[in-house]
């Protein structure tokens, strides 16, 4: 945890104090109650300006009510320990024309380019249009803190990544501290210009995350982009209709990518090429668990490009280790298709147990490289 804070006080030890007598000491540090601001919108440009007054005129714990639709021409900064939360498609807000933003919504630690993370933001039912027509460059939501919750959030027309999480600020700013602990859910991710869902981390900062129960479609390159997946767990999602990879996870270390189902990755199809429909880069020492996926190709093939269902694209160092479990890979019958590939790369050694997947018309059912143990396991 990147740094401590002071419990609230349980409700019996401040009975306890007041039967003796000692309450007014006390009076200074009974936290005020959480109010709700409202932000509502004229669909105008003005909108920025309005619900980034509503949150500079909040406190902590506030839970600040964006009513819309609302027009964006500059980036919203949320401020630590709030909740920022919509109607869903009633509360849509959209960039406007021209506007070119770096980010829609984002951490106050990107905005003010700090060395430490943001920490204790929810955004809920909140529907993003990047406008991405008539804008480039633009994240509809910047995520750089811990102890977060995304929520039920529904972006459209990102012109760069859908979602991203990063340990950069805006000027490049890098963390002092880590950046671990939050959740993004039940969010839908559909044409961006980049990934679905990006993680920057050249600290290796952003750890122990969790991805779960969303939608990713349309995107520019991959649906799930992680520079750092150690300690994340990645599960039940739905990627569908991607040019590069669907899940595409660097830096594997106790990390877990389940239940997820994943149709027609690799459009992108350049010769020389490999896509995956799951990739995952082991670190050494600490297994990685790979299990219940399903990953299909269900349309037709580009005419180059190579294809792996689900790849252990090799170590970063030492021995790695993956239990590749239950899993369902069916292609098109293609020579190009492989549906598990286990190699070691520059590491010393790797070590699957691979059992139990479902295997099915493609050209080379399992490849393994040199230096790579496969077991069924105990």
């Amino acid at each position: 945890m990147p740094f401590s804070r002071v419990r609230p006080m349980h409700r019996a030890s401040l009975a306890a104090l007041l039967v003796l007598g000692v309450a007014g000491a006390l009076v200074a540090d009974v936290p005020a109650y959480a109010n709700r601001v409202n932000a509502t919108c004229a669909n105008t440009t003005a909108d920025a300006a309005t619900i980034q007054s509503a949150i500079t005129s909040s406190a902590a714990g506030d839970e600040i009510v964006i009513k819309g639709p609302c027009l964006l021409n500059a980036t919203v900064k949320l401020l630590d320990d709030r909740t920022y939360r919509g109607d869903g498609t009633a509360t849509t807000l959209k960039q406007a024309n021209g506007a070119n933003l770096a980010a829609m919504l984002a951490s106050e630690s990107w905005v003010d380019n700090d060395t430490w993370v943001s920490a204790g933001v929810r955004v809920e039912r909140l529907t993003l249009d990047g406008n991405r027509a008539n804008n480039t460059g633009t994240v509809p939501l910047m995520l750089r803190t811990w102890d977060s919750r995304v929520y039920d959030v529904r972006v459209f027309n990102a012109p760069s990544d859908g979602i991203r999480v990063s340990s950069l600020s805006k000027n490049g700013t890098h963390l002092t501290n880590t950046m671990v602990n939050s959740i993004i859910s039940d969010v839908y991710i559909e044409g961006t210009g980049g990934a679905g869902v990006r993680v920057v981390d050249p600290d290796n900062y952003v750890t122990d995350w969790v991805l779960e129960r969303s939608w990713i479609s349309g995107v520019g390159t991959s649906g799930v982009d992680l520079d750092n997946s150690a300690g994340w767990q990645v599960r039940d999602l739905h990627i569908y209709g991607v040019p590069v990879h669907a899940i595409n996870a660097n830096r594997c270390y106790n990390t877990g990518i389940h239940d997820n189902y994943i149709e027609d990755y690799g459009a992108q199809g350049t010769a020389g090429s490999t896509y995956f429909g799951i990739r995952c880069v082991l670190q050494g020492d600490v297994p990685s668990t790979i299990a219940g996926n399903k990953v299909n190709q269900l349309g037709t093939l580009p005419s180059t490009g190579n294809f792996v269902g689900i790849g252990l694209d090799g170590v970063n160092y030492s021995t790695g280790y993956a239990s590749v479990t239950g899993n369902a890979v069916v292609g098109t019958s293609t020579t190009r298709e492989t549906g598990l590939a286990y190699a070691k790369g520059s590491g010393t050694a790797l070590v699957v147990t691979s059992t139990g997947n479902l295997v099915a018309r493609v050209g080379t059912a399992r490849s393994v490289g040199t230096g790579v143990t496969v077991t069924a396991g105990q």
